[in-house]
């Protein structure tokens, strides 16, 4: 088959790997290098990546399985958290080792993808198209900041930004900043502001808040936000904020894929409905998605996921009938709509990631999961809870945080 792969982050990256093997692939790039959300471009237009982040999975545990991290990547300062520009250093290597890097076009935004009657049509922002047996879109997550529809924002007197926005810590020196999202980036951004800020609020409910700030004195952890009036925030509890000069939405994105129509693929922002395993549509099994889901350990993910789809697309692997797609797509529907979850989770794996990975392993064949895996993964969980405010800065050892006997 000849393949599109649309971008050339890490799914992209993983999904050329598996599909190199046995198919004629192309990566089209809208920048001009690879590494997706991990670069850095001036050009990119929306740049969730900041200039103090870390990552906040251990280095051993996010690499590839087929691919580690040098020793060197755990650079004194960084420790088993690096920063950036570690894993574009190890993304590049990834690229060179597997010799990825012929495939790749830069620059090469892609405008629109249509179904023809012979396979598929990929058209760039330069007007050339292209035609492909399949496509596999790997665009990330992070392209569309989600803003919670928020009642009296429109006109509130402060600044109101997203975490996507967001530089460094220093841009806001004495300010009175608001953080609204409890989880990863609303705990980085707190932790890098504070510091510098005036005084902090940090907005949300997430369990662990406290304990991620309690060795922040200006910085005081509040309920959600309900709406803004004026200079003030007021707050579901009833209590109010003020003097304010700046709120930041730490709410995560939603997923956005402009090159394809709403006919082609429904979807809300964040319920992708039509995706079998959240890997394949169900209506046409020559378009997939690697990197769907969300609370993972990525790099892994997608290429287990991509193994899956080379094994389907080489024949080594029959899929369920369409029937039957369909009817494990209405079980999850419904599942979750017995949740009390937000549509935004509806893509989370979390601690069903496993499961989710074994089955995908057992069907595509090739190597099992490693052992220390699963294990690794619960410790890391361990250790962020165990340091809450420091997990970065504290050594990672596994065997510390032994499984229940």
């Amino acid at each position: 088959m000849n393949i599109a792969i649309i971008g050339a982050g890490a799914a992209g990256l993983a999904a050329a790997k598996n599909l190199g093997t046995c198919h004629t692939i192309t990566v089209f790039e809208a920048l001009p290098s690879l590494a997706g959300v991990w670069a850095s471009h001036a050009s990119a237009p929306c740049q969730p990546i900041y200039e103090e982040l870390r990552t906040n999975i251990p280095i051993d545990l996010m690499a590839f399985w087929d691919f580690p991290f040098d020793a060197n990547d755990k650079r004194a300062s960084t420790g088993d958290f690096p920063e950036a520009k570690a894993v574009r250093a190890y993304l590049a290597r990834y690229a060179d080792h597997f010799k990825l890097a012929p495939l790749i076009q830069f620059d090469r935004r892609v405008v629109s993808v249509e179904k023809v009657l012979d396979g598929w049509q990929v058209q760039f922002d330069n007007n050339e198209i292209s035609c492909f047996d399949a496509v596999v879109v790997c665009t990330g997550h992070y392209h569309q900041p989600f803003f919670p529809a928020v009642p009296g924002l429109e006109d509130f007197h402060g600044r109101a930004t997203h975490s996507a926005n967001f530089v460094t810590g220093v841009d806001h020196r004495e300010e009175t900043v608001v953080i609204w999202g409890g989880h990863a980036s609303g705990t980085d951004l707190v932790r890098l502001i504070a510091p510098h800020a005036k005084r902090v609020f940090w907005s949300g409910h997430a369990p662990t808040m406290a304990d991620a700030t309690s060795d922040l004195p200006n910085v005081q952890c509040c309920s959600d936000i309900e709406r803004f009036e004026d200079e003030r925030v007021i707050l579901t509890d009833g209590k109010t904020v003020t003097g304010i000069d700046r709120v930041i939405f730490c709410t995560g994105y939603q997923y956005d894929f402009p090159f394809l129509s709403k006919s082609l693929l429904h979807h809300d922002g964040f319920q992708l409905t039509q995706l079998y395993r959240d890997l394949l549509h169900v209506d046409h099994p020559t378009l997939a998605f690697v990197g769907i889901p969300s609370l993972i350990i990525p790099f892994p993910l997608f290429d287990i996921q991509s193994r899956w789809l080379n094994a389907l697309w080489s024949g080594n692997l029959i899929a369920p009938s369409s029937e039957d797609q369909r009817t494990w797509l209405l079980a999850r529907d419904q599942a979750f709509a017995q949740t009390a979850l937000p549509p935004r989770a509806f893509h989370r794996l979390g601690e069903r990631q496993m499961h989710y990975l074994t089955d995908l392993l057992s069907e595509a064949g090739g190597p099992p999961m490693p052992d220390w895996f699963a294990s690794a993964a619960k410790a890391a969980q361990s250790h962020r809870l165990r340091y809450a405010s420091d997990y970065r800065d504290q050594p990672f050892n596994p065997s510390a945080y032994p499984p229940p006997s």
